[in-house]
């Protein structure tokens, strides 16, 4: 069984057997690129399997975001199948690591295939975190809480391209949260991102898509490391949600890595009652050879 490209004509096919398939926001463009979109099909041209993946300039990555197999085909080599030809194109795209996420409702199957492929072992990487933000404006800190002394913000749109220069070669955050990073997703909310200033220097942000005015993805949030602190992220936090409030977006999604143990405790501290959902999300990576 070969795996092809997805047709313009099969998208709907897709939509109808793959409920909440992650990187679904492929679908909407399939001539990006940088995506990688595979499907396999029986002799009567029916979609048994999908992968969705994007090749990333910036750091020469490549993200599969699912593989995905009809439950009548589970049993088979598909995977495998699935993930080769998304190695085999990212690569040829310029792709020097390989990087996935596995979801506790990833099948098992999808597990071995990636052990089998030389991947390393999935570790714990983040927490999946939805807010519910409808009942917060009666949270005193939303409105009260103030920046420290030489800090402030600016909306995403109120800098000027120029000052955005420093950050291109800075190395003092990683690739991954870049608030350069093009996301393919959802509208950019101008409204809910800002850019973190301390004594007229940029020294963190946080950036965030509108999502169908349902729930609003935070994409980006990072501090200079040596001016973290919950008096920080506490008022930052607030403009977001005061706006989104004002937006009528009831769902904030955003993901907290495990290791920023600080970080982790602050939004179960200060979100404990409105959080909707939790997940953990393990994540494996595979270097790719010459």
């Amino acid at each position: 069984m070969q795996i092809q490209k997805l047709k313009q004509t099969k998208v709907n096919e897709v939509f109808a057997h793959f409920k909440n398939v992650k990187g679904d926001f492929l679908l909407n463009n399939l001539d990006n690129d940088s995506f990688v979109i595979g499907i396999s099909a029986d002799k009567n041209e029916k979609i048994l399997g999908l992968v969705l993946a994007e090749y990333k300039e910036l750091n020469r990555m490549g993200i599969i975001y699912s593989v995905n197999v009809r439950e009548n085909s589970q049993n088979t080599n598909m995977e495998e199948k699935l993930l080769k030809f998304a190695e085999k194109e990212l690569k040829a795209k310029g792709a020097k690591v390989l990087y996935t996420n596995i979801f506790p409702e990833t099948s098992p199957n999808m597990k071995f295939t990636l052990r089998k492929q030389s991947w390393m072992p999935p570790a714990l990487d983040k927490t999946h975190f939805i807010i519910s933000v409808k009942d917060m404006n009666q949270e005193k800190w939303i409105e009260t809480s103030t920046f420290p002394e030489g800090f402030s913000i600016k909306s995403l749109n109120q800098i000027h391209e120029t000052e955005l220069e420093p950050l291109r070669n800075a190395n003092w955050y990683p690739k991954h949260l870049s608030p350069l990073e093009d996301f393919q997703f959802g509208e950019t909310s101008p409204q809910t991102s800002f850019w973190v200033y301390f004594k007229g220097e940029i020294v963190g942000w946080i950036l965030s898509k509108n999502i169908n005015n349902e729930y609003l993805v935070v994409t980006s949030l990072f501090i200079k490391e040596d001016c973290r602190s919950h008096y920080i992220l506490r008022p930052l936090l607030g403009e977001v949600i005061k706006n989104q409030l004002q937006l009528h977006i009831p769902y904030t999604h955003f993901d907290v890595r495990n290791q920023d143990n600080k970080v982790l405790k602050f939004f179960k501290r200060f979100f404990r009652r409105y959080i909707y959902q939790t997940i953990e999300i393990h994540s494996s990576y595979k270097i790719l050879r010459p």
